[in-house]
């Protein structure tokens, strides 16, 4: 290529990138705290199936996501390393969008999977009468799962009716039919098990308000099942007219670690990465696998992509495994990662007055989140648009500069700034693990947008 031409194309770069960048603005312009999305932030056709944790806005990221089409009408794919319950996946296939994405919990990949789905609800109505008439007729009292302090989370009643619903949805023949059933005892699990669902940390009520709750865990999964079918009714909707944009569009979900590079068997470049990591260690932030963990241990696990039985050793393994999960040897990649960040420097110079785990806490995400830009990046074309919803935490009092930092790191990999909006999350804040001055509630969170270096994987592919 000519140097004129490579002239032409920065240009052409540069121009898309302040066209994007003018639209965004134009937005915030023209409605002031546009981009909190205060009453506009209903969770349909899918996307309320589930209360998964500090799930993302759907109508934020489905704006963003026009935006980027507006501007640049080559793209056709989005990628997501964090999926979490695949809000990004439905927003972006309902536009036409080929969608590939991972998360660590297999739960997270349970839910997406049946987001992705066309179901045909009359047949899903007649498998919830089926199942309905089986729990009704089972007159077994066997509890169906053994697991370490199983009777401190479940009352002996609700465990017994626990068990006949896993029995009923586990005699359904088609995979696709039990996967959404799981999800509704899911979202039953989470409301009759003996964990507060004010913190999505487990977190036991008393023994007296534990003997008081009125529970009927039948009819709570028959109203929540019934109310995932209308969602599923409004999904096929919103998933066939993406299809109809683009009859030939993929939908990938799968367990993955965000850190793992990718192989010759599951590279898919796309052409805009969306995505949300962890605010921090999932341990003291937002505990994604403490969350899931009662769930999965109902739910059979051949119907659970990607599970592994050490994943549900104890209440910390899913956790453990995802960014932060190991602080061993976290301060030896302090200095690297003091150079390409100074905003991890400065916050890391605030700790070092703190104790030491304090550090390592701090040292050891930002470490495997570095370590995921790299297989992150690798799966994008070159000059992919990148959107990252973050936000900030606290260690020890000190205010933590994610946004700062992910925009250092992934700068020293050739990537470009092209904006960042602010957002006031509404109806107070997203609930993290625990509720001390150290981890605080969070009340604002920032959209990070950025343009991907070049990647010369691509362009040998291309």
């Amino acid at each position: 290529m000519s140097t004129a031409a490579r002239a032409a194309l920065v240009r052409s770069a540069a121009e898309l990138e302040e066209a994007l960048a003018s639209k965004l603005r134009e937005r915030a312009t023209s409605t002031p705290e546009f981009w909190s999305f205060s009453g506009r932030s209903r969770r349909e056709a899918g996307h309320g199936i589930f209360a998964y944790p500090a799930m993302m806005v759907p109508q934020l990221q489905g704006a963003l996501l026009e935006d980027v089409q507006a501007v640049d009408p080559s793209v056709s794919s989005v990628m997501d390393p964090f999926m979490g319950s695949g809000t990004v996946m439905l927003e972006s296939v309902s536009r036409g969008l080929s969608f590939f994405g991972t998360d660590i919990n297999p739960l997270a990949v349970l839910l997406t999977t049946v987001k992705s789905q066309v179901h045909d609800s009359d047949q899903l109505a007649k498998a919830r009468q089926r199942i309905a008439l089986r729990v009704t007729e089972d007159t077994a009292d066997q509890v169906e799962i053994q697991f370490h302090n199983r009777d401190k989370w479940f009352r002996r009643d609700v465990a017994h009716d626990l068990s006949k619903i896993k029995r009923a949805v586990s005699a359904e023949r088609r995979k696709a039919v039990r996967q959404v059933f799981w999800v509704a005892m899911a979202e039953t699990i989470r409301l009759v098990s003996n964990s507060r669902t004010s913190t999505v940390k487990l977190h036991s009520y008393s023994a007296d308000e534990i003997e008081s709750r009125q529970i009927d865990t039948v009819e709570n999964f028959l109203r929540i099942s019934a109310s995932q079918i209308e969602q599923l009714r409004d999904q096929a909707k919103t998933l066939s007219r993406g299809l109809g944009k683009n009859p030939s569009l993929q939908i990938s979900c799968a367990v993955g670690d965000a850190r793992s590079a990718p192989t010759k068997k599951n590279r898919a470049f796309a052409d805009i990465l969306m995505t949300s990591p962890p605010y921090g260690d999932n341990v003291t932030t937002v505990t994604y696998g403490q969350h899931s963990y009662l769930p999965l241990q109902w739910i059979d696990t051949t119907d659970v992509p990607g599970m592994r039985q050490e994943l549900l050793e104890n209440t910390r393994s899913i956790d453990s495994i995802s960014l932060g999960g190991k602080l061993k040897g976290a301060l030896d990649s302090a200095g690297e990662l003091s150079d390409k960040s100074p905003a991890f420097a400065y916050c890391l110079n605030q700790l070092k007055a703190h104790p030491r785990n304090a550090q390592l806490r701090f040292v050891g995400f930002v470490r495997d989140l570095d370590e995921s830009l790299d297989a992150i990046t690798a799966h994008l074309r070159s000059d992919a648009w990148m959107f990252w919803t973050l936000g900030e935490r606290k260690i020890s009092g000190i205010s933590v500069p994610t946004v700062a930092i992910v925009r250092d790191l992934l700068v020293s990999r050739g990537s470009r700034h092209i904006e960042t909006l602010e957002r006031k999350i509404p109806g107070g804040a997203k609930r993290m693990a625990y509720r001390n001055a150290s981890v605080e509630t969070m009340n604002t969170e920032s959209i990070l947008v950025m343009r991907g270096p070049r990647n010369t994987a691509d362009d040998s592919c291309s």
